[in-house]
């Protein structure tokens, strides 16, 4: 070998292992970071300062466990949406025992008529009835209240999500343009790129479950897993009109819409299994059951308490102590009823002239009898206590007291959350343990240390040569 081609090898050498060596301070220093994946040098060509050889910088990354754990995050971020629905829920409506929890309000509602019974003539005695039936009327009231402004955050989430979702398909499309550009020639630039898609992508993955298909010169294409092309030689065009204020009453064809993609419809299985489905879930789905339950029972205590054979001065159409807002039940009222429940008017908590009606009855035009009469206040703490199956869905059909269909109702929404719990226990636990593979690219900062010294030992080999190479032409010039 010539001492110019001992040169040009020694030199190739150096920039050799002086790219080993910044890809090492690059892999320590982004040891933690997310997204990153290790960087490694690759020859191409028959070996370092051979004719037509280069240096490539390489992403060491497993495409399996990058799906596998893109489709682990896509289930945590669905199961985090419903979870937190449930959980605030559940807490709204409280443990049995806990003050101001249905439960506890209604057990104070009969708690109230016994004692008002004890003495009809108390007017604090019946003011307190006045006030416990006004207590579960706004438990219902703020039940409500979290079921629809959940539905309503539902709503404004999918425009943000999908306005998101637009601009990420579109930071990919233009990653894949600059990735395309640089062509073959690899280069830490083009490894930097290919760590920013990858985070564009999942974060898209996130809310649609996505599958990363390869195209020419690095280039992708983005489908979601229920087969809904998002992206290829451009990305589609995602659409949503998110409609405020919700009521309960709307549903899907009915005041609401759902995605578009490119102006038409999209079907739900399209996009299952991510935090979009989540979103829509909630406001289309599991919103409106717990409506229906908490309506079936208001409903119950409407109807229960509005019953002639409970206060017989009530004439046909007239409420009794319970109201939706202010007009007796209508077994055809719309959505809502538990936000609409009131007592009422003629009895309400301010309304203290008035108080001697939930005595003498609802319907009496003046004060009757000599005050001591407990026959109504009787009969309230019998319609607690009877026994019948609820008038609505919503709740199981069985015959129960309303302590049994508020049990019920209780045990319904604590059996969803649990389940939403579990759900996203196991999810975060597969998604943190798919995070920490690091897609097969995780840096090892001792395996990286010892590789530093294997680079410094190849650096001064090739200055030797360059030395002795140089110590060769000094003594020929000296010939």
């Amino acid at each position: 070998m010539s001492i110019s081609s001992s040169l040009n090898f020694a030199a190739a050498g150096l920039g050799a292992t002086a790219q080993r060596a910044e890809n090492v301070a690059r892999n320590v220093a982004n040891a933690d970071h997310p997204g990153y994946a290790r960087r490694a040098s690759a020859v191409v060509g028959t070996g370092v300062g051979a004719p037509g050889a280069s240096l490539q910088i390489l992403r060491e990354v497993d495409p399996r466990l990058v799906q596998l754990r893109r489709e682990a995050q896509s289930q945590e971020a669905g199961a985090s949406v419903a979870q937190a629905f449930q959980a605030r829920l559940d807490a709204e409506i409280g443990d049995p025992d806990a003050a101001g929890s249905l439960q506890d309000r209604l057990a104070k509602l009969d708690a109230a008529f016994v004692a008002a019974a004890s003495n009809p003539s108390s007017a604090a005695g019946l003011a307190n009835v006045s006030r416990a039936a006004a207590g579960v009327a706004e438990k219902l009231n703020a039940l409500d209240t979290v079921v629809q402004s959940s539905r309503q955050k539902a709503e404004t989430d999918i425009a943000k999500t999908v306005e998101q979702l637009n601009a990420d398909l579109e930071g990919v499309q233009r990653l894949n343009r600059d990735i395309v550009r640089l062509g073959d020639g690899g280069g830490q630039d083009k490894a930097d790129l290919l760590d920013q898609r990858s985070l564009l992508i999942d974060r898209i993955s996130q809310q649609i479950p996505v599958r990363e298909l390869t195209r020419d010169r690095g280039a992708v294409a983005l489908v979601s897993e229920g087969g809904m092309l998002l992206l290829d030689t451009s990305p589609a065009k995602l659409e949503f009109d998110a409609r405020a204020p919700i009521s309960a009453d709307m549903t899907v064809g009915n005041g609401l819409y759902g995605l578009e993609m490119n102006g038409e419809p999209v079907r739900g299985d399209l996009f299952k299994g991510g935090r979009l489905d989540a979103l829509f879930a909630i406001r289309d789905e599991t919103a409106p059951l717990a409506t229906e339950r908490l309506d079936s029972l208001a409903g119950e205590l409407i109807g229960r308490f509005g019953d002639a054979a409970v206060d017989p001065s009530l004439a046909a159409g007239e409420p009794g102590l319970f109201t939706d807002d202010g007009a007796v039940l209508n077994p055809t009222t719309s959505a809502g009823l538990a936000g609409r429940i009131e007592v009422n008017a003629l009895v309400a908590p301010d309304r203290t002239d008035q108080h001697w009606r939930l005595r003498d009855g609802l319907g009496t035009a003046a004060i009757q009898g000599t005050g001591a009469e407990t026959g109504l206040l009787l009969a309230y703490g019998s319609a607690l206590a009877d026994h019948a199956r609820p008038l609505g869905a919503g709740l199981p059909d069985v015959a129960a007291d309303m302590v049994g269909h508020t049990s019920a109702l209780r045990s319904l929404i604590s059996a969803d959350r649990l389940q939403a719990d579990n759900r996203l226990g196991t999810a975060s636990t597969l998604a943190t343990s798919r995070a920490e593979q690091r897609d097969g690219g995780a840096v090892d900062v001792d395996a990286e240390m010892r590789r530093l010294i294997e680079i410094e030992q190849a650096y001064a080999a090739n200055a030797r040569v360059i030395q002795a190479a140089g110590a060769m032409i000094d003594r020929l010039m000296e010939l």
